[in-house]
C-alpha cells in the first residue's frame, strides 16, 4: 500500500509492450491498484491512495491510447462498502462493465463485500464471462457463465502461495484447475496473476496463463517477475451439459450441507483391488462413500451433489486420460478422489487435490486420514459451503 503509486509505471510499461505486440485483449491482476492487501478499510480510504473515480480514469486512458480492450482489477467505492471488482474497457476506453468477486477469500472478508451475480460481457472478440480469482474454485459461478452464453473466460487473480515448504510454490488454479475448468466447459481461459510478495502477508506464485478450450496452456509465466503472456484464442461455443433434475435441485436447494459427525480414525485400504472391492473396504472403515464412473468427473455435478449429502471419498471405476478434472472434483470438494479399474487403482486424489499415490508406486496400500475431507476450508477461514449463493447460480 505504501508503493502504491509505483504500479502505474509498471502497468504503463506493460501496456506499451502489450500494444507492440499487437495485442487486441490486455488483463491485469486482481486488485492492479492499489494492492491485494489493503491492510484494512481505513488504510485503504488514506489520502495517498487514489479513489475508484481517479483508478477507471488511468485505466480508460490507457485502453484508449493503445486502442485495445483492457480488464484491469480494481477497488470499487460503493456506498461506503468497498467491491473486489474488475473493469472492462472497450478500445476507445469506455468503461463497459465492471464483474464484483462473489467468493471472499481468506483476508478478502475483512474489508471487501461480496458481490451477488454474474457478469458476461458482450464484446468484438464474442461474449467474454469475468471471474476474479477464488471464484474460479466455485464451479457453480463457471457453470452460471457458461449458462448466460460466455464463449471465452477471463480472469484478474492473484494467486496465493499456499504451499509450506519454503522457498517452493503452489496454487491449485495453475496447477490444475484452469485446465480442468477448460476442459470441463470447453471454453479458453485467460488469466492474470500477480508475482512477489506484498508487504509480508501475501505472497504469490505468478504462473499467469492461457488456456486453450481444450486445456492446452498456450502460453504462461513463471513465478517470479513481470512477464506479457500472449496467445491467440477464439470465442468457443462451451460444451453443452444436461443435468437430470434431482442433480440440478439439489445443487440449487438451499437445504444445509450434510455434516457428519466426528470422524476419529483412519481407513486403510487395498489399491491393488477393483473399484467395488476398494469401495466396499472403506465402507466397512465407517467411511461415507459414493461409487462413480470415471467419467463423471470431467463435470463438477455429480462430485459435487455427493460432497453436498457429506460423502467423504468418491470412487470413480475406469481410467483417466487427463488428472486435471479428477485433482478439480477432489479440491474445490475438500474429498478423496480414488480412480479404480477392474485391474486395481489408478490414483488417489487427497483433499487438496494433491497425487498421494498412483498406481506405479511400489506400495500396495494407502492409510487415509479421512477426517481432511471433514474439514470444508480453503484456508481456516475460507469456509466453502458457507459461501454458496444458489440464488445466484444457474445451471440450465
Amino acid at each position: 500500500m505504501d508503493d502504491a503509486v509505483e504500479v502505474w509505471p509498471v502497468a504503463e510499461r506493460i501496456a506499451e509492450q502489450a500494444s507492440v505486440a499487437g495485442v487486441d485483449l490486455l488483463v491485469f491482476p486482481e486488485v492492479t491498484y492499489p494492492a491485494y492487501w489493503l491492510e484494512s478499510a481505513e488504510r485503504y480510504r488514506q489520502p495517498d491512495i487514489e479513489r475508484t473515480e481517479a483508478v477507471l480514469k488511468r485505466f480508460s486512458e490507457l485502453a484508449e491510447q493503445h486502442a485495445f480492450w483492457l480488464v484491469a482489477g480494481f477497488v470499487e467505492e460503493s456506498n461506503d462498502l468497498l467491491y473486489n471488482s474488475a473493469a472492462v474497457f472497450d478500445r476507445r476506453g469506455k468503461l463497459i462493465a465492471t464483474a464484483r468477486k462473489q467468493f471472499m477469500w481468506d483476508c478478502d472478508r475483512q474489508w471487501f463485500t461480496p458481490g451477488n451475480g454474474s457478469t458476461v460481457v458482450a464484446t468484438e472478440f464474442g461474449r467474454m464471462g469475468l471471474q476474479i480469482c477464488a471464484d474460479m474454485r466455485m464451479p457453480e459461478i463457471s457453470a452460471t457463465l457458461v449458462c448466460e452464453g460466455a464463449q471465452f473466460m477471463v480472469q484478474p487473480t492473484a494467486w496465493v502461495n499456499t504451499s509450506q515448504v519454503r522457498r517452493t510454490y503452489r496454487n491449485i488454479q495453475p496447477d490444475f484447475l484452469i485446465r480442468a475448468r477448460a476442459m470441463e466447459f470447453g471454453l479458453p481461459f485467460i488469466c492474470c496473476s500477480k508475482s512477489g510478495r506484498e508487504s509480508y502477508s501475501m505472497e504469490y506464485v505468478g504462473q499467469s496463463q492461457i488456456v486453450s478450450s481444450e486445456g492446452e496452456v498456450l502460453d504462461g509465466a513463471e513465478v517470479g517477475g513481470d512477464a506479457l503472456v500472449v496467445a491467440e484464442i477464439s470465442a468457443t461455443r462451451a460444451k453443452t451439459f444436461t443435468l437430470d433434475h434431482p442433480i440440478v435441485e439439489r445443487l440449487l436447494s438451499t437445504k444445509p450441507p450434510v455434516v457428519n459427525e466426528q470422524f476419529d480414525r483412519t481407513c486403510k485400504v487395498n489399491l491393488r483391488q477393483d473399484a467395488d472391492a476398494i469401495a466396499a473396504a472403506l465402507e466397512e472403515n465407517g467411511a461415507r462413500v459414493a461409487r462413480l464412473a470415471a467419467h463423471d468427473l470431467n463435470h463438477f455435478a455429480a462430485a459435487r451433489c455427493h460432497a453436498l449429502d457429506g460423502i467423504q471419498i468418491v470412487v470413480a471405476r475406469g481410467r483417466l486420460t487427463d488428472d486435471a478434472p479428477a485433482r478439480a472434483r477432489a479440491a474445490e470438494n475438500c474429498m478423496f478422489v480414488i480412480v479404480a479399474s477392474d485391474g486395481g487403482g489408478q490414483f488417489v486424489f487427497d483433499p487438496r487435490g494433491s497425487i498421494i499415490w498412483r498406481k506405479v508406486d511400489k506400495s500396495d496400500a494407502i492409510e487415509l486420514d479421512v477426517r481432511l475431507a471433514e474439514v470444508k476450508a480453503f484456508t481456516p477461514t475460507t469456509d466453502i459451503w458457507s459461501q454458496r449463493r444458489v440464488e445466484t447460480y444457474r445451471l440450465t
